[in-house]
């Protein structure tokens, strides 16, 4: 799992580890312990008790509604 997160460094993920769902761009894996910034606030995670990953997908482009004014 750790050469994984290596490879995804600065990118935006979401990990599933249980009954719990982090999301957030990876900044740095040391050691056993995965650094997950969102909002300026970094959440660390045990790479250890991380049972899914995905890229976190843009959320606003799928989400329904009107498109904007451009002028």
């Amino acid at each position: 799992m750790k050469n994984f997160l290596e490879s995804r460094l600065g990118k935006e993920l979401d990990l599933n580890c249980g009954n719990l769902s982090v999301s957030g761009k990876l900044v740095k894996v040391e050691g056993k312990v995965a650094h997950i910034e969102k909002d300026e606030v970094i959440c660390y995670v045990n790479i250890e008790k991380i049972i899914a990953v995905w890229d976190m997908q843009d959320k606003r482009a799928q989400a329904p509604g009107f498109l904007p004014n451009s002028k």
